[in-house]
């Protein structure tokens, strides 16, 4: 019996794919929890030949989008004298420009070069709050791996496209899937990331879509809402005018 990674129950096959133009992968579904997996992965040493997939075209506007968005919301949660870390940072450009803004942001990731991140290595400072963007759906094994960001800090910013609520996305029709570069092999639904915080006794808020927090913090669902919207809005009406 295949069982869940997030809940442990059940899972059943939903469908197959072809995985990187030559593996057929099967994809399970989560009755109790509706988190969506893969079978084990064992075509990730071929996916990550390229650690930043060459598909990614919204690397840096979303690097700036989640430094706005990230300044807004540890501006209001925490001091701007705490230290923080960019976890899986990619190139570094996301703690580089957090350090242009005067927050103390250090980064790691064991995957990719920081060519942006020179001098802002982590060697185990006291780390207040994790960034975690577009990460959460590359991980085989969930909850490990959030053990060892909150063995860093108890507070994770992150990033990753919920399912719709009781909706299984049409894998023909859902690019979040990844099919053709073979990284993305966990895909969440709210209740996956509220089981996922509860099994490590802490709060869970969303924006509904696709930034979320875990944290030993209370914090007022819509407020946090509201810091992730107001930079997106600042955004869109620039682009708006932008586009006229």
């Amino acid at each position: 019996m295949k069982t869940c990674n997030i809940c442990g129950k059940e899972v059943e096959k939903i469908f197959t794919k072809r995985v990187l133009e030559k593996y057929d992968v099967d994809y399970f579904h989560c009755k109790n929890c509706h988190f969506i997996q893969t079978e084990t992965p064992y075509w990730l040493d071929e996916a990550y030949k390229n650690s930043i997939n060459k598909s990614d075209t919204g690397y840096v506007g979303r690097n700036i989008l989640m430094s706005r968005i990230t300044l807004v919301i540890f501006y209001t949660l925490f001091s701007a004298k705490d230290k923080f870390l960019d976890y899986a940072g990619g190139y570094g450009l996301f703690a580089r420009l957090m350090n242009d803004y005067g927050l103390k942001f250090y980064w790691m990731d064991q995957y990719t070069e920081g060519i942006f991140a020179t001098g802002l290595e982590y060697h185990n400072e006291e780390i207040k709050a994790v960034t975690c963007f577009e990460c959460f759906e590359h991980f085989p094994a969930p909850v490990e791996e959030i053990k060892k960001i909150l063995s860093i800090s108890n507070t994770i910013l992150f990033s990753t496209k919920l399912i719709p609520p009781n909706e299984i996305p049409d894998p023909d029709a859902w690019g979040y899937y990844g099919f053709h570069h073979g990284q993305h092999v966990a895909f969440y639904s709210e209740q996956s990331l509220r089981n996922l915080a509860s099994k490590f006794g802490l709060h869970f808020y969303t924006d509904g879509k696709n930034i979320h927090i875990i944290t030993n913090k209370k914090i007022n669902n819509w407020l946090f809402k509201i810091l992730v919207f107001a930079p997106k809005l600042q955004i869109e009406v620039i682009l708006r005018k932008i586009i006229k």
